[in-house]
């Protein structure tokens, strides 16, 4: 795994990561309880009955919006996108996958980290340095700014290695409030799991829904 390796990772992902500021839906379930779902055979994770899962034809939606805003045609739909409801919303959920070519499989991510963890962040953290600025380009026009620095990070995230990059934006609702974002990267061969948590800094209801939510993913 090389640093090439790491710009394969965030190409054409940007335009996914739009529509974190403004998926809004029209229906949610009643119910309190949790439901487990099973996203492609490879991601499980745990949502509220109440929350509000976007439809097909939504996500389509917003693929379509983040290449309007960034210019660039995205290689992927999202396969699963929720946030908290009512709205405003003050937490998302978001699971995409993206394929890897070549193959980059979770042997080689732990091979890598091993030999020069140091490299692998750095490389990381100059990746999202030279590509981000695509993004807030694009979110510039919807009103919403950055927010203090990115970090990057390797961690654990449902069984497998993550490499991770975490952000904070104003809100498209409230631009007093923050939304803490983190990108989960999840190499598991052919295609890698992108999972982006965000949820309200200083919310302490969206705060534990994030750690609850965090808690139930499963990854294969």
């Amino acid at each position: 795994m090389t640093s090439r390796h790491v710009n394969q990772w965030f190409l054409h992902i940007f335009c996914a990561l739009l529509m974190m500021f403004g998926a809004t839906a029209p229906t949610a379930a009643q119910a309190v309880g949790y439901t487990k779902l099973n996203i492609k055979g490879r991601v499980q994770l745990e949502l509220p009955d109440n929350w509000t899962i976007n439809d097909a034809e939504h996500r389509k939606r917003v693929k379509e919006l983040g290449e309007k805003l960034v210019g660039m045609q995205a290689l992927h739909t999202a396969s699963l996108i929720a946030q908290s409801y009512p709205t405003p919303s003050r937490m998302f959920v978001r699971v995409s996958f993206i394929p890897q070519t070549p193959p980059i499989s979770q042997a080689d991510v732990r091979q890598e980290v091993q030999a020069n963890r140091q490299q692998v962040l750095k490389d990381l953290a100059d990746t999202w340095k030279e590509e981000s600025p695509v993004m807030w380009a694009g979110l510039a026009k919807n009103g919403v700014k950055e927010v203090g620095r990115a970090s990057v990070a390797v961690e654990p995230l449902g069984g497998q290695t993550a490499l991770v990059i975490r952000y904070g934006r104003s809100s498209s609702v409230n631009s007093t409030e923050t939304m803490k974002v983190a990108q989960y990267h999840v190499p598991l061969g052919a295609e890698k799991a992108l999972i982006t948590l965000s949820y309200i800094d200083g919310d302490r209801d969206a705060m534990a829904a994030h750690d609850r939510l965090k808690n139930s993913i499963t990854i294969r």
